[in-house]
């Protein structure tokens, strides 16, 4: 099955916070986070069922590297990413 990723409105404003954090230290970190995190997002749209539902049918898939999990709910064939979170924050 095909799967479609739609990130809801404000999403990515984590990502873009997480990679303006990242490029303060290194622009070689930023470009590593970015990669590691645009592929986990490609394996997500693969297999979105393979990881395991946590609480109110939300899955969260962690990156290997950074400390971030991408918390996202199947709904048909789209993929909905709700959050992007750092571990050490709170899902609102």
């Amino acid at each position: 099955m095909k799967y479609t990723v739609k990130f809801e409105e404000g999403t990515l404003d984590n990502f873009l916070d997480a990679i303006a954090y990242y490029e303060k230290i290194s622009n070689n970190l930023s470009d590593r986070f970015k990669n590691e995190f645009w592929a986990k997002i490609d394996t997500i749209k693969e297999r979105p069922l393979h990881y395991q539902i946590r609480y109110k049918g939300i899955r969260v898939p962690h990156t290997k590297i950074f400390p971030f999990g991408i918390h996202f709910i199947v709904d048909g064939t789209t993929i909905r990413v709700l959050k992007i979170l750092h571990h050490k924050q709170y899902y609102k």
